[in-house]
């Protein structure tokens, strides 16, 4: 029993060691498994990672190849062009040297041609010389005088007939030239028709406005009066309220408030006061944008503040039905066209054209003229005397000293005068056609005369009895001057004097 039980023991302990050999076993074979699988994983990550690598830098490689490819073929461009820019270069050149070269050939001939003409006139002198003393007995100091007068009589009929040929040739080309520079200035500076804003009377839609405005016992119409400094006619009939002042701003600043109160529920004056305070820095501002509008439309730079302000003031004054500001912005373009051209400094032609009539923006305040008080405004503002020079000039005033002070006065005229520029009223052109008309017919040798062309020409016909072509110059002269000082007119008047004699005989058959 007992060696029974020692033999199941020994069998036991067999079965339980071949057991934990054997999950040994299994165990190593697990972890020998493991580790190879993870062997081969880290190997295949080392592939992927060197196969990346390498990747990259063929690919590092690729684009460096690429670069120093395009930086050849930019290269060789660049050389292609140095290449062809040397071969015009030296085409221009030889281009250059040919021309020299001829030039050479002609100054050489030239000179060729003045030494022959001098010897030839040096034979000329001596022969006539020669013939003076031969055959009026001279001296040679008397004959050496006579063939200098002679000779400086020559000069002078080559020199005037050339002056004469040059001065016809100039007159033929300029006048070309000048209509087309016009006509490109027109055309570029985008001239535009009359835009007048009507201040001096204001539509009434009900009678209710109607009592807001004359209040009680007419307590709003004296306080708007008092404030503003404009007379209110208050016309019934028409449902209109008339706004009288001279100055046109004061006008504009009754307009505003008029329509303020329209729209105002309670008016009194404590709040006509307070409307007119409102509506007189809406005008500060509106003056203001007015003249930096301006401003920076014609591209002008340093310009004093207050000039600005005075520059927006033009806006609210007319000539003629023409907005003074608009008359003045494209008077500026149009001088800086002509400068441009012209090879003038086209900012301060432009700077000058929109100053010229500076003084209209408060002349109804000062007692002087507008061409003073411009001149008085920039010489202030320490504006260049370019532009002092051009108002103080472009009315004839004082004498032209620049070439800008011209064009503007130019660029004026055109601005003044081109169709749909200005207006006026039935009464006023007729008025001014009498005045131009009754002006010539008081010269005693004027048989008739009519404006044309809206009043832009004069045509006097005279007796040609009792003128010649001499006192017809005197005429049209004291017309000129006498139109200039009584006549108000947009532009210039144009006087043509027409002296026409005419003698008539009429030859008849005789009979047999």
């Amino acid at each position: 029993m007992l060696i029974l039980s020692i033999l199941i023991g020994f069998a036991f302990r067999k079965f339980q060691f071949n057991k934990s050999i054997q999950e040994a076993n299994i165990a190593a074979a697990q972890i020998r498994r493991h580790g190879e699988i993870k062997d081969k994983d880290e190997v295949e990550k080392l592939i992927s990672k060197e196969k990346k690598n390498t990747i990259q830098y063929r690919d590092g490689i690729e684009d460096e190849i690429k670069t120093d490819i395009e930086d050849n073929e930019r290269k060789s461009r660049w050389l292609d062009q140095r290449i062809e820019l040397l071969d015009k270069k030296e085409q221009g050149l030889a281009k250059k040297n040919e021309l020299l070269n001829q030039k050479n050939l002609d100054l050489k001939s030239q000179k060729k041609e003045l030494h022959d003409i001098r010897e030839n006139s040096r034979q000329l002198i001596l022969d006539r010389h020669e013939a003076l003393q031969n055959s009026a007995e001279m001296s040679q100091d008397a004959a050496d005088h006579e063939v200098l007068r002679e000779t400086e009589e020559d000069v002078s009929q080559t020199y005037n007939k050339y002056v004469i040929d040059a001065e016809t040739e100039l007159e033929a080309t300029s006048e070309n030239s000048a209509r087309v520079l016009i006509d490109q200035a027109i055309e570029h500076s985008g001239g535009k028709t009359v835009l007048y804003e009507n201040h001096r009377s204001l539509e009434v839609t009900s009678k209710e406005v109607l009592g807001k405005i004359i209040g009680n016992a007419g307590q709003n119409v004296r306080a708007i009066e008092a404030l503003t400094g404009v007379d209110i006619i208050i016309d019934d009939k028409e449902s209109e309220v008339i706004i009288n002042g001279y100055d046109p701003i004061r006008r504009a600043t009754a307009y505003r408030v008029l329509e303020r109160i329209s729209e105002t529920h309670r008016v009194n004056p404590d709040a006509i006061e307070q409307i007119v305070n409102e509506t007189n820095r809406y005008m500060d501002h509106h003056i203001r944008h007015y003249g930096e509008k301006a401003v920076n439309e014609l591209g002008l730079t340093k310009v004093a503040p207050d000039l600005i302000k005075f520059i927006g003031r033009m806006h609210y004054r007319t000539s003629y039905g023409q907005n003074i500001l608009e008359h003045s912005i494209e008077t500026a373009k149009l001088a800086g066209i002509f400068a441009a051209e012209l090879g003038e400094d086209s900012a301060m032609a432009r700077r000058a054209g929109l100053l010229h009539d500076i003084g209209k923006s408060i002349d109804r305040d000062i007692e002087a003229t507008h061409v003073e008080i411009g001149v008085e405004l920039t010489k202030q503002y320490r504006e260049s005397p370019v532009v002092v020079n051009t108002i103080a000039s472009h009315h004839g005033d004082v004498e032209s000293e620049y070439v800008i002070a011209d064009l503007v006065t130019a660029a004026d005229s055109i601005s003044g005068s081109r169709q749909g520029a200005r207006n006026e009223s039935a009464a006023d052109y007729l008025q001014r056609i009498k005045s131009l008309e009754g002006i010539a017919n008081e010269q005693p040798e004027v048989d008739e005369s009519y404006a044309i062309q809206a009043g832009r020409e004069l045509r006097v016909i005279v007796q040609p009895k009792k003128t010649n072509d001499k006192s017809i110059h005197d005429i049209a002269t004291e017309v000129k001057n006498e139109i200039e000082e009584n006549v108000t007119y947009p532009g210039q008047v144009k006087v043509t004097v027409v002296r026409k004699l005419e003698i008539v005989e009429y030859a008849e058959r005789r009979r047999a």
